[in-house]
């Protein structure tokens, strides 16, 4: 089969398309034919060599994709050959076929808003991702207000749909307010620029209180003024470095004020934890998805070909939302 094979180098890895043999399921997984995949950071951490996959999963990078089930391992109920699935994955993903274990694929939901197989290839790493720091971490209450950073990214503007069906007040922040604008539609409140400004911005638009939650997929130094966002007793949820992964903070302040710092990744969770965070997040979001209250968003979708073109967008930055791979 086709996958993406990859020279890892921290500046510039060579990516190129090759041979590889097929996966074969064992028991309790499904071998998916895959018809669209999709990109993520940790991809392009993992081709620089900075973010190898979990002991024992496969070194094709690929988090997430979508396909047509072609075979079933031992034990696996519920899932036959022909039938339209999405399966989050440890790796793999970006390649014809794939291996993921039946606890971690979900069905592509129809309805009056079917879903085409790019737009289900965006949904898992996104979702799961969103999913997991808003409710299994960041324990989000109806009525809270949530702050989430580097929003306009495709987990930050899935997060933003769901924190809205959990009826939830919803604040976005980014490096640009013009790319935010969407996600109003979305369902966010309000957008602002990160920077110095913002914890006063939070309080503003929360009574003066501040933020229950922050997901923050910055980090870095700017996690300062991220915690300043929250109202005492609050939630911090860290899931992203994109500012960088060292930061002084005063620790007086998490004591005065009573925060909590959760740190969280998904990808190194165990099968078994993936596949209760799955069965939760489809309890969930599958109806929604089915309806079309919720929706990935798509910046643009590429050839599986054009993969390389793909890797070099989401590294330059200003995508908004997910850039997807079809094998069609």
């Amino acid at each position: 089969m086709l996958a993406l094979t990859y020279v890892p180098d921290a500046h510039h890895p060579v990516l190129q398309l090759g041979e590889v043999p097929d996966p074969t399921p064992g028991a309790g997984e499904v071998l998916l034919r895959v018809r669209a995949t999709a990109l993520n950071r940790a991809d392009l951490q993992q081709v620089r060599g900075l973010y190898p996959p979990p002991a024992g999963e496969s070194e094709i990078p690929g988090l997430e994709a979508a396909g047509i089930v072609e075979a079933v391992g031992a034990g696996v109920e519920g899932w036959q050959v022909g039938d339209r699935a999405m399966a989050l994955l440890a790796g793999g993903g970006q390649a014809e076929k794939v291996v993921a274990p039946v606890g971690q694929l979900m069905p592509i939901p129809g309805g009056s808003e079917d879903l085409s197989f790019e737009e289900a290839a965006a949904i898992p790493e996104v979702g799961l991702t969103a999913w997991t720091n808003l409710v299994h971490e960041g324990g989000l209450q109806r009525g809270e207000v949530v702050l989430i950073t580097a929003a306009a990214s495709g987990v930050g503007s899935f997060a933003v749909q769901l924190a809205r069906e959990l009826e939830a007040r919803v604040l976005v922040a980014g490096r640009s307010v013009e790319r935010l604008r969407p996600l109003v539609a979305l369902g966010a409140a309000a957008a602002f620029s990160l920077g110095a400004e913002l914890p006063a911005r939070v309080r503003a638009a929360s009574g003066g209180e501040g933020a229950h939650l922050v997901v923050d997929l910055v980090g870095g130094e700017a996690i300062v003024q991220h915690l300043d966002c929250l109202r005492e007793h609050g939630r911090l949820v860290l899931v992203g470095l994109l500012g960088g992964g060292r930061a002084t903070i005063p620790l007086h302040t998490l004591m005065r004020r009573w925060l909590r710092v959760i740190g969280s990744v998904l990808r190194a969770r165990s099968r078994e934890e993936k596949a209760a965070l799955v069965a939760a997040f489809s309890a969930f979001a599958l109806p929604r998805l089915a309806d079309g209250r919720l929706r990935p968003v798509v910046d643009r979708v590429l050839p599986f070909d054009r993969i390389a073109e793909g890797y070099a967008a989401l590294e330059t930055g200003g995508v908004l939302g997910k850039i997807v791979l079809t094998m069609e």
